[in-house]
């Protein structure tokens, strides 16, 4: 199918899409020379035509930096299987039964699952990575209603030396998982500089540095789904700020990469959706850190700099928690300015020193 819109669009300048490429797939069927085509699933065959018809509106589309799509390497030249495939549950085709689950055109595989499943199968995604075979269940779960009365707005900064400072005193430090790995990592990869590239050894030497990039990636996922979820459980209004993280990347990639920066905000922000609590960004330019707590002095630190003092009212504080509480101010700004929610006198509360902030939802705005 790509192949015939590159032709297509190199001779006339058109395309196929979806409606013209799953009805060009069912006319190719009775030929010898795709016959190969009949012995996948036919509903994982229209799941790619979708795609690559998103891939050809990217490409041209003003607002992403997409290139035109183009043909990958196949990695199974070099014994390097990386493949996946999407099958759609069409008339229950797609089940789970006694420890296995049925795959159109596979048949029953034993499965692991991890969790209990919350309602009926839409999509499988199956897929080799990391030397195992994984598979990705989508589901319809419904979301709770939107609370009326929020207690509670926390703002969350993320930086280069705790993954996350909350404006509540949370901290969560960063493990630097690739650093915990990194002798490791070192180790196998002078081992493959050893190696004659192509040869068996070497495919084992490749096998296990992919192996060890994937126990890092899963310990990096885990971490970042404990803190979106304890994050979201203490607080009913999320303030984040909107970090650049691919700009961030290009400065220090491995550092912003094994600090899951992205990922923490991508997690809290379903959590939340799901939980029926609101989740705000402030503006990626409004300046949050160097604000002084008590004055709102604002000062120019550099990345070393993790404490600093007021040069207006001498507070020495710590640059973290400032620019934590300084994103919840704003944050509670503009939430209350775009008319999403009201402060509300709270009930009586408990003594404590911390006074607990109550809001009022005025409207579910698109977005929240």
């Amino acid at each position: 199918m790509l192949s015939e819109n590159i032709r297509r669009y190199e001779y006339d300048k058109t395309f196929l899409f979806y409606k013209e490429m799953a009805s060009l797939l069912k006319e190719l069927k009775p030929y010898e020379e795709f016959n190969w085509i009949k012995e996948f699933d036919s509903a994982a065959a229209q799941q790619v035509a979708r795609d690559l018809e998103i891939a050809l509106k990217n490409a041209f589309s003003k607002g992403r930096l997409q290139r035109f799509p183009k043909h990958k390497i196949s990695y199974k030249k070099q014994k390097l299987h990386n493949d996946s495939f999407r099958a759609v549950n069409n008339s229950n085709c797609i089940r789970i039964e006694d420890g296995a689950i049925s795959i159109p055109k596979v048949g029953k595989v034993p499965i692991i699952l991890h969790r209990e499943l919350a309602s009926k199968i839409k999509t499988v995604t199956i897929q080799y990575r990391h030397g195992k075979w994984e598979c990705s269940i989508t589901q319809e779960v419904e979301c709770k209603a939107a609370k009326r009365v929020l207690h509670g707005i926390v703002g969350f900064d993320i930086n280069s030396k705790q993954t996350v400072v909350g404006s509540n005193g949370f901290v969560a430090e960063n493990p630097k998982f690739l650093k915990q790995s990194k002798a490791k990592l070192t180790q196998l990869q002078r081992q493959l500089a050893r190696r004659n590239k192509g040869s068996n050894r070497w495919q084992e030497t490749k096998q296990r540095i992919n192996k060890l990039h994937g126990k890092i990636s899963r310990q990096r996922l885990d971490f970042a789904h404990k803190i979106s979820r304890q994050i979201t459980n203490e607080s009913d209004i999320l303030c984040f700020e909107n970090l650049n993280v691919r700009a961030m990347q290009k400065f220090n990639g491995s550092m912003v990469t094994d600090n899951v920066m992205g990922l923490i905000t991508q997690l809290s922000k379903y959590k939340a959706e799901i939980e029926g609590k609101l989740y705000h960004e402030i503006g990626r330019f409004q300046k949050s850190t160097g604000i002084c707590l008590e004055c709102s002095q604002h000062h120019t630190l550099s990345l070393s700099d993790r404490n600093f003092t007021c040069t207006a009212c001498q507070t020495y504080q710590s640059r973290d928690l400032s620019a934590a509480k300084s994103i919840v101010r704003t944050g509670e700004l503009d939430l209350i300015a775009a008319g999403i929610v009201a402060r509300v006198n709270p009930a009586s509360q408990h003594k404590s020193a911390i006074k607990t902030k109550v809001f009022e939802l005025l409207k579910f705005a698109a977005g929240y």
